[in-house]
């Protein structure tokens, strides 16, 4: 089955890497927002970036291609979505040995197997499955990777009702939702300054967070430069309830 032919699949679909995760009518834009916003926030070729829970390289197609060699790193525990992702989406084999990315499949939150600081690590729609445990190991472990200056891109779908998500673990398809105060505790609990980002997102909100506050986006600088809008594109200009 080709990737256009995937859009008329449900999400949650193992018939092909671009419909597992997220809706497949989306996984063009779900890719170049992460890229775009990691621009915008200064990434060069040749930082460090880390792509957590990369899936089937929906924005790794992209990073891996700008990034200079050994210097894109994901994981991801279902191997075979990476496989069939650099066999549809990379071509094979021959920017893998140009590029160098390197890949771990754990489901234990680790990051440091790489044995490398990033200046990048992007978490997108990961923490939208997790429990409170979960997030607080993964939050120390990209602490204990993230350079003095680097910034972590994370989504958390935002709590519109009055009850919290009080569970532990891993919550999938299904999906949790954490409230600002809740999310601003989880960074406080792993020692990270923290702010939320009008960069748009379809159904999700995006935060950053770094060692010092002084690397993050005064609330007017994101107001006037990380909203993300996309023009001419019906599909893309209202966000999904």
């Amino acid at each position: 089955m080709e990737r256009q032919d995937a859009k008329t699949l449900p999400a949650g679909s193992a018939e092909l890497y671009s419909a597992y995760v997220g809706p497949p009518e989306q996984y063009d834009f779900m890719g170049a927002t992460q890229f775009r916003l990691a621009c915008a926030l200064g990434l060069r070729e040749d930082h460090h970036l880390l792509d957590f829970g990369c899936g089937s390289l929906r924005a790794g197609r992209l990073f891996i291609s700008y990034l200079l060699a050994d210097r894109y790193c994901g994981v991801e525990p279902n191997t075979w979505l990476v496989e069939q992702a650099i066999a549809g989406e990379l071509g094979g084999e021959d920017l893998i040995r140009i590029k160098r990315p390197r890949f771990d499949n754990n489901d234990q939150f680790r990051a440091g197997m790489f044995g490398t600081t990033f200046d990048f690590i992007v978490a997108q729609s990961v923490f939208s499955h997790c429990g409170a445990d979960l997030i607080a190991s993964a939050l120390n472990n990209f602490r204990a990777v993230l350079k003095r200056d680097g910034v972590i891109m994370a989504t958390f779908v935002p709590n519109t009702k009055q009850a919290e998500y009080t569970g532990n673990g891993w919550i999938y398809p299904g999906c949790v939702a954490y409230s600002d105060e809740t999310i601003q505790r989880f960074a406080d609990n792993a020692r990270l300054a923290c702010t939320k980002v009008p960069w748009f997102h379809p159904r999700q909100d995006w935060y950053l967070l770094a060692h010092d506050a002084r690397r993050l986006p005064s609330p007017e600088e994101a107001a006037q430069h990380l909203t993300g809008k996309v023009l001419w594109d019906k599909r893309l200009q209202e966000r999904e309830v």
